[in-house]
């Protein structure tokens, strides 16, 4: 018996992507939802210096991240492509907490964000809104996710093409 219903790919994908944050606590799910809802920081940036692509094909997450660096700091970062909920959420966080760091600060917040979803630690003031990410401690299967956005931005800025969370 058939249901007469087609499903394209990106039906399909807009659907498990509306639920990759069902059932987690409000706070988190509100944290995210906002960001993927309305991303900061989204789309291409006029006369960037260093870019990467960043592909997580367990979930099928494609990433772009433009950047523009002066004397060794951000000075502005965009992102764009196909990701989901979680995805999307970190990468517009992050474009907002990077500006004006330098790639230590970046690595340096690129590892507490490791802690913060390895269950290491309950928070860090340091990443703000980030914090709300906390709650994949308990999702190990998309922490990946979360990771893909800090990835990218860390093969722009060594000036590697493409990056990947596997």
């Amino acid at each position: 018996m058939t249901t007469g219903l087609k499903w394209s790919g990106d039906a399909f994908r807009k659907l498990r992507r509306s639920a990759t944050v069902a059932g987690m606590p409000e706070p988190y799910h509100a944290i995210v939802l906002e960001h993927q809802r309305q991303p900061r920081n989204f789309g291409a940036l006029p006369g960037f210096t260093h870019a990467a692509n960043g592909d997580n094909a367990l979930c099928g997450d494609h990433l772009r991240i433009e950047l523009e660096c002066r004397d060794g700091r951000i000075v502005a970062l965009r992102f764009s492509g196909d990701s989901c909920a979680i995805a999307t959420a970190s990468a517009s966080m992050l474009s907002e907490i990077v500006a004006g760091c330098d790639a230590a600060s970046i690595a340096g917040l690129k590892t507490r964000l490791h802690a913060l979803v390895n269950g290491e630690i309950e928070s860090d003031a340091a990443l703000g809104a980030l914090n709300a990410l906390g709650q994949l401690r308990h999702y190990p299967s998309r922490r990946r996710c979360a990771l893909l956005p800090w990835a990218t931005l860390s093969a722009a800025l060594a000036g590697t093409a493409d990056a990947t969370t596997e």
